[in-house]
Formats: structure tokens, sequence, C-alpha cells
């Protein structure tokens, strides 16, 4: 169904004020949400922000940094609502960076949020190379497996240039979890391929499916390695089956300050050099080659220049009941 903008953030809004969330934070979360949406990444768009909404009144106070040592710092999220607990972990990356010309910052406890983009891409309009990842629960398997043991654990990254940030955001799985979710309450077949039954076996029943295929087979499995690590043993957090809930789900964000060692400023004029190489470039049928984030980015300009979106029904629904203050119905 077309809705128009105005009525998805007035929804949203409202939605917060219901979870008791203050007027002077709910712009920031139905801003992330909405960015997701009008991307095309609806999986973490309104649906997402449908079924995390029903969390925000657990909260129990701001992101506090428990352990910091130079370059790296820990964060206590103390289960605040995920875009807010994200905006305060790259502050926290942006200052280290500022001072040691790198932010490692791990941050655990906290509520999830949308894409990741929105936090890696900030980093890059500060003039710094940012990265975002997080784990999940032992939700996917390598293909030919069976057992789950690394999370979907997905990976955004973003470059400065002298114009928009030169962005990517991916999960390590052939489809993310949410899209079973999704198709779960919709009773819509899965996409082909990107989820096993119990068995290992592949299926596009989402009431079949319990876990994500790893993309890439052993290089996709060996990047899942890495970042597993990243947002689980470097800070000391959970990983595997170790990871039993949202509270547990460890977050990295890494800010590198290029200017560090290319003093005189070239790193976005350089980025901006290859972005225009790869525009160059062209592919086997004459094309052009399309650049991450470029198709994303390119739909969110023409969503928010017409002012309204497709929304499934059913998420619309639930999105509305949010509105109402029904903050548990699926």
């Amino acid at each position: 169904m077309l809705t128009t903008i105005e009525e998805l953030t007035a929804l949203m809004t409202a939605a917060c004020r219901a979870a008791g969330v203050p007027e002077n934070e709910s712009a920031l979360i139905v801003d992330h949400y909405l960015d997701g949406e009008v991307r095309g990444k609806t999986s973490h768009g309104l649906a997402k922000f449908c079924f995390e909404s029903r969390f925000f009144r657990e909260r129990q106070g701001p992101p506090q940094v428990v352990r910091e040592r130079g370059a790296f710092a820990v964060i206590d999220a103390h289960r605040e609502i995920g875009p807010l607990s994200a905006a305060f972990a790259v502050r926290v990356a942006l200052e280290k960076a500022a001072q040691h010309g790198v932010g490692f910052v791990g941050m655990i406890n906290s509520q999830r949020y949308g894409i990741l983009a929105a936090w890696s891409e900030e980093i890059a309009r500060h003039g710094l190379v940012g990265i975002a990842a997080n784990t999940s629960r032992a939700e996917a398997v390598v293909p030919g497996s069976r057992t789950p043991v690394l999370g979907v654990n997905p990976l955004a990254f973003a470059l400065p240039t002298l114009d928009e940030p030169l962005s990517a955001d991916m999960s390590t799985t052939l489809a993310p979890m949410g899209v079973l979710w999704e198709c779960r309450r919709a009773a819509k077949p899965l996409p082909a391929g990107c989820f096993v039954d119990v068995d290992g076996h592949a299926t596009d029943d989402p009431d079949r499916a319990v876990s994500a295929v790893v993309f890439g087979e052993h290089r996709g499995f060996a990047l899942s390695l890495l970042l597993q690590a990243l947002t689980g043993s470097v800070f000391g957090f959970p990983m595997g089956s170790e990871v039993t809930d949202t509270w547990s789900t460890g977050y990295t964000f890494i800010a590198l300050d290029p200017s560090f060692a290319a003093p005189d400023g070239t790193a976005a004029a350089a980025n901006s050099r290859l972005v225009e190489q790869l525009h160059a470039a062209r592919t086997t049928d004459g094309s052009t080659l399309r650049l991450p984030g470029e198709h994303t980015r390119a739909r969110a300009a023409r969503v928010r220049a017409v002012g309204a979106v497709e929304v499934p029904e059913p998420v619309l629904d639930r999105l509305r009941a949010r509105a109402a203050g029904d903050l548990t119905s699926e």
C-alpha cells in the first residue's frame, strides 16, 4: 500500500510515545528505521521497527563506557534502544580516533537497530573510514552443514569521498534472518537456497527453516569467522552458542582517521578518484559498473522525492497497532 513518508513518521513517532520514549529521542529512532525502508532494506526498516519497539520499555539507562584503554573502549548499553546506543558508540569511536587515529569500540547489552550502513556512513561523513559489525545468536550454517555455530555477522563499511561516502552493507549469509521472520509472518516462501531446515537441507518453507546459509563457501565462512572474533573475543563478549539473546549480542564500531597516515588530507580525494575509475569501468555487456550502496541510495532519493513508499499491508497494520499503544502483538 502506497503510504506517505509523513504518515509513516507520525505512526512511528506515536509508537515511540506509547513506549515512553521522550520526544527528543524519538526523531533519531524514527529516521533510522525509515531510512532502512526507503533504501529498500525492508527487513531492517518498518518491519524491524515494529518488532524492536516491543522492547523499547526495557531500556535501563543511558549507555556507559565501562572499560577503555588507548584506542579501545567497551560500552555497556544498559539495554538502550538500538539506534540510540549505536549513535553513542559512534561518538565514542570518533572521539577515540581524534585522539589516537583509531577508535575501536565494542558494545553489548543493547537493543538492536536496523541497517548498519547508517553508522559506518556517519563515521565517513567526518572524513574517517567507518566500519560497523555485529553478531547474533548461532543462526548461520556453512554450506553443506546443519549445525549453526556462527551468527549472521553482518558488516558495513564506508569510505570518505569528496561527495557521499562509498558505502557497502551486507550480511555474511545469503539472506538476513529478518527475511525469514517476515516470510513467516506473511506465509510467503523463502528465497531459494538461502535457508536450511534442522537437517541442513535447503528449504523455502519459512516454518521449517531454522538457519541462514553463509555466502561464498569457504571465503564467506572465513570472513564470518573474522567478524565473529571482532564482535566477540576481542572485547570479551560471548561467541557462538554463548550468544543466547539480544543482551549477549556483541557490536563493533571502528573509526580510522586517514589524516594520521596522510596528513595532507588526500584520502577523500583519492577515494573520489577511485570512484571515478570504477564508474568508468564497463561490464561485459557495455554497461557501467554499479558500486556498492548506489542502488539503495538512488532508491531512497526517488522515494523521498515522491514522498511515499509502498508498504505491505500486514506491516502497516502492525505499525498502526504500535501507534495505538499495542506493543506486543504480531
